[in-house]
């Protein structure tokens, strides 16, 4: 209801143009110098921008953070993994000689803290933003406790990661 009406969706719309009018602007240029455009690494950075401005309210392309783009290559590739012990339990040793839980850990961890850090952003930031994203409806809500379960920041990190 906060986040998926159609009055909440309409009012991102600006978002959604603004990102594809740069993403048009882009591939004009690439097209006046005779540059060759990837459609493939466009349109990715387009859904990736228009996401990460909706949800997070700002995009991670443009500053230059290679973290985020590491962090979430590396869930990827994790969510693709075979593990053995999801099949074979009692064989789960050779996932661990893999070096994959140790890889799973890692990527938790890294995962949480930067959720943690946009949660903080969020929170200590004084000038709020034009258009209202998801972080600050569900900090509304966590803070207004108008819902039957408590809102955890643990909560708000799996709906972002969502």
């Amino acid at each position: 209801m906060h986040v998926f009406s159609s009055k909440r969706v309409s009012c991102l719309s600006s978002i959604r143009h603004s990102e594809v009018k740069q993403m048009i602007q882009k591939i004009s240029r690439h097209a006046s110098t005779s540059e060759v455009t990837n459609l493939n690494k466009v349109l990715t950075s387009l859904s990736s921008s228009v996401i990460c401005r909706i949800a997070l309210g700002r995009k991670y392309e443009e500053e230059g953070t290679e973290m985020f783009h590491r962090l979430f290559t590396e869930s990827e590739a994790m969510m693709g993994t075979l593990f053995v012990s999801d099949y074979i339990p009692f064989m789960g040793w050779v996932d661990k000689l893999r070096g994959l839980h140790a890889c799973l850990e890692r990527n938790f961890k890294d995962m949480d803290k930067f959720y943690q850090e946009v949660i903080d952003e969020h929170t200590d930031s004084n000038n709020k933003n034009a258009e209202e994203d998801l972080v600050d409806v569900l900090l509304q809500l966590k803070k207004a406790n108008s819902l039957s379960m408590d809102l955890t920041n643990d909560s708000i990190k799996a709906v972002l990661m969502v």
